[in-house]
């Protein structure tokens, strides 16, 4: 009971985890542990009754465990907080690796050697399914670390997760990233969570190309992680780019650390960059070969 009062509390509790991806990563993480547990209380509480025998028993506390999962994401909804179907899923992985974990060990010599071939297999299964988003996280935040000063280079699929795409579609091809602005106004690309401290270096290089037959009006901007959202707290300028014109845009770091109206840009916590169409006419189209500093 004291297991499943702090679950509950964990609701209306804001928890300290930084917007980053590895926060979001590790957030969501919780969930799954958290209703093994909570599955796993549900075991304790209910086998020692005789009307939960047999499979009830494990029908029983899979069924509390995932359905708890459900309702805390709709009770979440209304409390302005992340709910989502993905949590959902991490719920139900906990509560279903609890029920094979318990039939591992469960003492009763009904078909124990084929329960416990079978709950080893739903326990594996269900821990690959845990781990998947955890390697994923720690191979893109390697591969980031491990090119810079290269900021992008799309030899490899790994740069999408760190792109956020605002009204636009995007697919690497050729070692380039395409680019399709789709929305009617300020769609763009962001590059989120660089690595952060630039300090080391006097200018950011974009090789960018407008691969249309129409001119492009291009937009960057640049921001800390003290940005407060607001135009002139953040490095913006625009560039026009010729029909299928190819060029290498260089930014001084100093111009940049300059930009924001009331105070110098921390060069330490760069976080984001992004590329948006800046005018409503002409190319709907960008290539972006490589962004990195120097």
């Amino acid at each position: 009971m004291l297991l499943f009062a702090v679950a509950a509390l964990l609701l209306f509790v804001p928890l300290p985890i930084p917007p980053t991806y590895a926060g979001r990563t590790i957030e969501n993480a919780g969930h799954t542990p958290l209703f093994f547990l909570v599955t796993m209380a549900a075991f304790l509480m209910l086998r020692d009754r005789s009307e939960f025998d047999g499979w009830k028993l494990y029908a029983a506390a899979g069924v509390i465990g995932i359905g708890l999962g459900l309702l805390s994401e709709i009770v979440q909804r209304p409390l302005a907080r992340d709910a989502s179907w993905e949590d959902v899923g991490a719920d139900a992985i906990g509560a279903m690796g609890a029920v094979a974990a318990y039939a591992l060990f469960d003492p009763r010599p009904a078909r124990r050697n084929l329960r416990r071939l079978i709950a080893l297999l739903v326990a594996i299964g269900c821990l690959a399914v845990y781990l998947s988003p955890i390697y994923t996280m720690a191979r893109a935040y390697l591969h980031r670390n491990s090119q810079f000063p290269v900021i992008a280079s799309f030899h490899s699929r790994t740069e999408l997760y760190w792109t956020l795409s605002i009204g636009v579609r995007r697919e690497i091809i050729n070692d380039a990233l395409e680019v399709e602005f789709v929305a009617e106004q300020w769609p763009g690309l962001g590059f989120h969570e660089p690595v952060p401290d630039w300090r080391s270096f006097h200018r950011l290089v974009l090789d960018l190309e407008n691969p249309a037959v129409e001119p492009l009006e291009l937009g960057v901007r640049v921001h800390d992680a003290d940005h407060n959202w607001k135009y002139n707290d953040r490095f913006n300028r625009h560039y026009d780019f010729a029909a299928s014109e190819r060029r290498t845009v260089k930014i001084e770091l100093d111009d940049i650390r300059r930009a924001p109206r009331s105070r110098p840009m921390d060069l330490e916590r760069i976080s984001n960059i992004t590329l948006y169409r800046s005018g409503p006419n002409g190319s709907r189209r960008l290539r972006i070969h490589s962004i990195r500093l120097e």
